[in-house]
């Protein structure tokens, strides 16, 4: 006979305890033993940085990316947070999470892009027309903006929104697990 714990994720079923490192800035997340012994799931929310501009189309937000894998070791793993466009005309820079140095695999969450409709046309894209509404991101992640019709106007920092006069927000990363 099997036990209700095998089937039932370890968060519910398992007694184990919940844990999360939150990336505002570049940093390493190291696994530790318990984490391994756990199993070594984790679960990533990544967003890249928001770019700036004030031309179509306007600022376009960091791409959001869920992941969910398993480590198998204890080694450091680099996690970029992308810096937001600080002038006119600059895209958001890219957040990454290097997992394969732990046996993961590595997650880039790219950031806004400026100068073209066809790239990067994610959730949180720019707009310069009222027909066509900026993206609003992924819970409250990665929205876009535009000069006139609404939008981000000032995006904050770890938001990865794009932005049409403001430098645009800086990626963020969410690290859960249980050990």
């Amino acid at each position: 006979m099997a036990n209700l714990s095998d089937f039932l994720p370890l968060s519910e079923g398992g007694g184990l305890t919940p844990k999360f490192e939150e990336f505002n800035s570049s940093g390493t997340f190291t696994p530790t033993q318990a984490l391994i012994d756990a199993g070594g799931y984790i679960d990533i929310f990544i967003v890249g940085a928001g770019s700036r501009n004030q031309s179509e189309p306007n600022g376009n937000g960091g791409e959001v990316r869920f992941k969910k894998m398993y480590l198998t070791s204890t080694s450091a793993i680099t996690v970029t947070i992308g810096a937001g466009g600080v002038s006119n005309g600059n895209a958001g820079g890219d957040s990454v999470f290097l997992g394969s140095s732990a046996g993961g695999v590595d997650i880039t969450a790219r950031g806004g892009q400026i100068g073209s409709w066809t790239l990067r046309h994610g959730a949180g894209w720019g707009s310069s027309s009222v027909s066509s509404p900026v993206g609003s991101g992924v819970l409250g992640y990665g929205a876009g903006a535009t000069t006139a019709y609404g939008g981000v106007y000032n995006a904050g920092p770890n938001t990865g929104h794009g932005t049409a006069y403001y430098p645009g927000g800086s990626g963020y990363c969410l690290i859960k697990w249980y050990e």
